[in-house]
């Protein structure tokens, strides 16, 4: 039994309804940023208090209220000339308009973000906002227009010779090659992205330059590479702590390792699965997935009943998480044994 657990492709179409962007000379004129006298208005401690605040209700997943506590904190910077902070502050705007789905909203922040940065002489803001922005477009389909803006992102980032913005301009990129097919092109930028990524000490950013890396080479048949590349993002992801870019490096090297029935290695990075999801409370998608991995493991070793009883505990897990397609996934394999 083949199971190919691809990520090729799947990059969620979160984005929809985005504005067209501001020309740049109405952006200048929409800013008219200008420094003011500090000593004016209220203080950067009061500023930095917002910016703190929204930070905390973004960790608490409350977006909405995190969203008016930065827009306190940018009217405050800008109103004390501090243009690099308030563009900070648009860019953590633009980003949470995006997870609220508020699109237009996220693209003016974002607009506001580059252009403040412009204004400021902050090539590194300008990096980043451009690559947040172009990533609206990508995750719309708009893959043309994001592209130039990770185009031009990457012009800015090596004027400036930072690591961290070089690669993050390739990676996305990288992620554009790899939507439009153009998988060599792919190769050569998500490459050069992890090596950036990893001169700058950038677990989280060279993680998901990795795995990325490792999909394009699975689609190319390029099996021991795509094996060496998830290495390096489940190493980076410990690294970084971050679990869900463990998880998925453990799922590329899960569906190699079972598909080239060398079950001895694919039980370990499957423990590692099972370490990091298993203990959730309450379940949540990443224990069913777990449990659908067990299964298909179990069914590689032949042993019938531990493949359905794992299959089973997915199934109530998805049901109860009303995951449909997962569900069907379920049904499907416990039909089939």
């Amino acid at each position: 039994m083949k199971h190919k657990y691809l990520l090729l492709g799947m990059l969620p179409l979160l984005l929809s309804g985005l504005s067209q962007p501001a020309s740049a000379i109405n952006l200048e004129e929409q800013l008219d940023i200008r420094p003011l006298d500090a000593t004016q208005g209220p203080s950067r401690d009061v500023a930095d208090g917002w910016m703190q605040l929204g930070n905390q209700q973004l960790s608490e997943g409350n977006l909405t209220a995190a969203v008016d506590s930065w827009a306190e904190a940018a009217e405050i910077y800008r109103l004390l000339g501090d243009g690099q902070a308030a563009g900070q502050s648009y860019g953590s705007i633009g980003a949470a308009f995006a997870t609220l789905g508020q699109y237009p909203e996220a693209e003016r922040a974002l607009v506001l973000r580059i252009g403040t940065a412009r204004d400021n002489d902050d090539s590194l803001g300008q990096v980043y906002g451009l690559n947040n922005l172009g990533n609206l477009y990508v995750n719309r389909g708009r893959l043309l227009e994001g592209q130039a803006y990770f185009e031009e992102a990457l012009q800015i980032a090596r004027t400036t010779g930072d690591s961290r913005a070089v690669g993050l301009s390739l990676s996305n990129l990288g992620q554009v090659a790899t939507q439009r097919g153009d998988l060599d092109v792919a190769v050569r930028l998500l490459e050069a992205a992890t090596n950036y990524r990893l001169l700058a000490g950038d677990f989280v950013g060279e993680a998901h330059s990795s795995n990325s890396l490792g999909d394009v080479y699975v689609a190319l048949g390029r099996e021991s590479n795509a094996i060496g590349a998830y290495r390096v993002g489940l190493r980076a992801g410990v690294e970084a702590g971050n679990i869900a870019l463990q998880i998925r490096a453990l799922d590329g090297l899960l569906g190699i390792y079972l598909d080239r029935g060398e079950l001895n290695i694919a039980k370990q990075y499957l423990d590692q699965r099972s370490a990091l999801t298993l203990g959730t409370t309450p379940a949540n998608l990443q224990t069913a997935l777990t449990y659908r991995w067990l299964g298909d493991y179990y069914l590689e070793t032949s042993d019938i009943a531990l493949a359905e009883q794992s299959f089973e505990r997915g199934l109530q897990i998805a049901r109860s998480l009303q995951a449909k397609s997962l569900e069907a996934e379920f049904i499907n394999r416990l039909l089939d044994l």
